[in-house]
């Protein structure tokens, strides 16, 4: 049985895992069905290239050629490995309260009234 290690957890025929990037694939094949990014999906098989080909998506052998149009193989598309993480399962959503109480600041306030009164005892205590 082949077996593939993803960001290190052995990967198999059976195991689920999570797709994970999109970009550019199969994007001159409209016809191909491709996974969808976030979605965990099972590993059905291995294709020929080393990539995952998964049970909730099937699709239909293609031809596939090189830059030269040679025809290269007719199988169904796989996905590229590296496109996959393993499906951890999701933790349990908690939900935080915070509640922001405003800022509060301290100033001292001494009326003009006082700040004279003040001023005047003191020349009153050093004379």
């Amino acid at each position: 049985m082949k077996t593939v290690i993803l960001k290190g957890q052995e990967i198999k025929i059976g195991s689920p895992i999570r797709f994970v990037d999109d970009r550019d694939m199969y994007a001159d094949v409209p016809s191909i069905k491709k996974p969808v990014t976030g979605n965990v999906y099972v590993v059905k098989e291995f294709s020929k290239n080393g990539g995952f080909i998964l049970e909730e998506i099937n699709n239909k052998v293609h031809k596939f050629s090189n830059l030269k149009g040679e025809l290269i193989d007719i199988c169904e598309p796989g996905f590229a490995v590296n496109r996959f993480e393993p499906a951890k399962p999701l933790r349990k959503k908690k939900i935080v309260r915070i509640e922001i109480f405003p800022q509060v600041e301290e100033i001292l306030y001494i009326p003009l009234e006082k700040k004279s009164k003040e001023k005047s005892l003191a020349r009153k205590n050093t004379t």
